[in-house]
């Protein structure tokens, strides 16, 4: 009996370290993913690197993927780095309209080093675009979604949320424990007894908070300079059935190994239980970390594919061909947890012929539940459509772009169209009106 729990007990640290190490790689984007390995490398007796294969001439003669002559090199990875500012005003062209969009710039540009905002600053903001702060604390909210997480937050306890929902998802315990006991982490007995939780709870609670960075724009100071490298880089073929090739970017990722006498290393006499343990996890660890890269890789292929084959008319045509996509329906097509999907997603950046964007753009909510498959960027644009091909002597009301929609399929309800045309900063059909 002793016997057997002792080898449940071993199995169950064996797999959650594993696992830990896995999920962690899962996590990271590409310069965090180096740094882990090479950490790893340094301080795991039981890793080895092992040399790439020497490029030659003849790596780069495999077939290209554009039409035009010019664009046949292999530096096509290299001719576009754009900064993470460049990048945050393509999410911001993406996800805002109108003077969202220039509310949503000037709460960028507003930012401290860190990435935080004061609340005068949002003060301002309000005076200078005529809005109410209740109005500038909604754009701002948002700000906060774009990749880096958290830019915009007021302070460090509402932006270490944020970012634990994005990688995590949401928990009603967790945001308690970050707005109220932050200062309490060490306290493990009075958390566990304040919020009923179980030390292996507690544990993967704390585990996830520490894995958290520590501000904003961590990594990316000079955010207007610090250049950003794609995790994923999109081709475009022309071939119109299989219009993309995808690559995702391991350039520069150390290729390792389990040394070959691990398992000499372990079973050598003379060794005390602490060492054994000791040596224990660093090995489970390291077989963490390589099935982790492995799994990255393939789910992250998985993923992409199915991203660039759903959303394949926006990376073609535009914001406006965005379809509706949440977490939950690529869970169900591609067979992966969505907190997995989640984590692949977070803080990653695919190059796409029409620049670098981060994967949280292929996902958009849907305009409203009766609207059906389509997103609210294509019900925007085409209301702007709409209103833009209306005679001016006869504009149309928000009742008939209603009709002229469900005539196109599409079912939204008056204030619906209402609140997309004030977003879009379109007046009223009487204020339209040109005698």
């Amino acid at each position: 009996m002793k016997q057997s729990l002792s080898l449940k007990l071993q199995n169950k640290l064996k797999l959650n370290l594993v696992l830990k190490q896995q999920l962690n790689i899962i996590t990271l984007p590409k310069t965090e993913l180096i740094q882990e390995i090479n950490k790893e490398l340094e301080e795991n007796p039981f890793l080895e690197e092992v040399s790439h294969i020497a490029l030659t001439e003849d790596t780069f003669e495999s077939k290209t993927f554009y039409e035009d002559e010019e664009e046949f090199n292999p530096f096509y990875k290299l001719a576009y780095k754009p900064s993470l500012y460049d990048i945050l005003q393509t999410q911001v062209d993406v996800e805002f309209e109108g003077k969202d969009k220039d509310v949503a710039m000037e709460i960028i540009d507003s930012v401290d080093e860190k990435g935080y905002i004061k609340q005068e600053e949002l003060e301002r903001i309000a005076n200078k675009y005529s809005l109410t702060l209740d109005e500038v604390e909604k754009i701002r909210k948002k700000v906060m979604t774009l990749e880096p997480t958290g830019i915009g937050a007021l302070n460090f306890k509402e932006f270490l949320y944020q970012e634990y929902k994005d990688r995590y998802g949401k928990d009603k315990v967790v945001q308690e424990i970050i707005e109220q006991d932050l200062e309490n982490l060490g306290n493990k007995e009075y958390l566990k007894e304040k919020y009923q939780l179980t030390d292996e709870e507690l544990t993967e609670i704390l585990d996830n908070i520490k894995s958290l960075r520590p501000y904003p724009l961590y990594g990316y100071e000079d955010f207007e300079i610090t250049y950003v490298e794609p995790d994923i880089f999109l081709y475009y073929t022309g071939d119109e059935k299989n219009p993309f090739k995808i690559e995702i970017n391991e350039q520069g990722i150390p290729n390792i190994n389990l040394i070959s006498q691990y398992k000499k290393v372990l079973n050598q006499k003379g060794l005390s239980e602490e060492a054994k343990k000791f040596l224990y996890e660093k090995l489970q660890k390291a077989i963490g970390i390589i099935q982790g890269i492995q799994q990255r890789r393939e789910n992250l292929q998985k993923l992409v594919e199915f991203l660039v084959n759903y959303q394949k008319e926006f990376i073609l045509n535009g914001k406006e061909y965005l379809k509706p996509l949440t977490l939950k329906d690529v869970s169900k097509q591609i067979g992966l947890h969505e907190s997995t999907i989640s984590r692949l997603v977070n803080s990653k950046y695919i190059q796409t012929p029409n620049g670098v964007i981060p994967l949280k753009t292929f996902f958009s909510n849907k305009a409203s539940k009766e609207s059906g498959d389509v997103s609210s960027n294509y019900v925007k644009y085409l209301i702007k459509e709409i209103i833009e091909n209306e005679d001016p002597k006869k504009p149309y009301s928000d009742n008939d772009i209603v009709d002229i929609l469900k005539q196109k399929g599409i079912s939204v309800a008056r204030r619906t169209v209402t609140k997309y045309r004030e977003e879009l900063n379109i007046p009223d059909s009487r204020k339209r009106k040109k005698s």
